[in-house]
């Protein structure tokens, strides 16, 4: 039911993140008068990205890690759109879509997390895939498993690139999915052969150096090839059938010094795919 109280203020959300999704289910139970509340997002599903490696590893499905905005915003008596910000008028005070006529606004709040700056390094764009999205990411590791379920005989090769919390977790995670996935077939689980490529001398940087030891003794324990001082400056691929995987925490540079790298020229790596992410710990 529509109120019958005129719009004095129109407060415009871009980005249905974490912050957004809570902001609208306070606005919902405290709404304020006069104000109508808009949201602009690319996608209907806003991720939980503290349940994400638990999603990749199979532990959770799409729905118990994934919060629908359409009744949310309903709930509200927002107003959704889903499309892309692509600009701001400030003269105008209006948000600029790509693909519908610019929203006006009296308060604009913007939420759309980070994307990766890893893209710029030679071959990253074409061959690798980034986390963030985390909805594009998540589209792409489904295909994955599928591919895995339907021919789990095959050998694949992922490669992670960074070390920080990010990384390491999406390797323990990508990890423990792929092997459920082999034992449930009865195939060997070093089918999948993992790397994890870091720029400094010792993984979790940002953690006490104990921490980063024991973590780096339980990934090569469990078989996960460790590559570490090593800096990604150029991705290539000529097996399309393989797929590497590359991520990051706020501690690694994709390619950050131009130096020859033996990723780009002399490891098997260079003939596969690399799954980029490049965000925050």
């Amino acid at each position: 039911m529509k109120s019958s109280i005129p719009v004095e203020t129109e407060l415009v959300l871009i980005g249905g993140g974490h912050s957004h999704a809570i902001a609208i289910k306070n606005f919902a139970m405290n709404p304020i008068p006069g104000v109508r509340l808009t949201l602009i997002t690319d996608v209907y599903h806003t991720p939980y990205s503290g349940m994400l490696p638990g999603y990749v590893a199979g532990l959770y499905t799409f729905d118990q890690c994934h919060i629908d905005l359409r009744p949310l915003a309903k709930f509200a008596g927002a107003r959704i759109f889903v499309d892309r910000a692509i600009g701001l008028d400030l003269e105008k005070n209006q948000v600029i879509c790509a693909n519908r006529p610019p929203i006006t606004f009296d308060v604009l709040s913007i939420d759309i997390g980070s994307t990766p700056a890893s893209l710029t390094v030679p071959g990253a764009r074409e061959y690798t895939i980034p986390v963030k999205p985390i909805s594009k990411f998540l589209t792409y590791w489904h295909q994955i498993t599928t591919t895995v379920a339907q021919s789990p005989e095959q050998k694949i090769c992922i490669g992670i690139v960074g070390g920080g919390v990010g990384g390491v977790e999406l390797a323990f995670s990508v990890q423990s999915h792929l092997h459920n996935i082999y034992q449930n077939a009865r195939q060997p689980t070093n089918n999948l052969e993992l790397h994890l490529f870091h720029r400094t001398t010792r993984l979790l940087p940002g953690r006490h150096r104990w921490v980063g030891k024991q973590v780096e003794k339980i990934l090569k324990s469990r078989g996960v090839v460790l590559h570490l001082e090593e800096n990604v400056t150029g991705v290539k691929s000529k097996d399309r059938q393989d797929i590497d995987f590359a991520t990051d925490g706020q501690d690694s540079d994709f390619a950050s010094d131009g130096q020859d790298s033996d990723f780009a020229t002399d490891t098997r790596m260079n003939e596969r795919k690399i799954l980029d992410k490049d965000g925050q710990d």
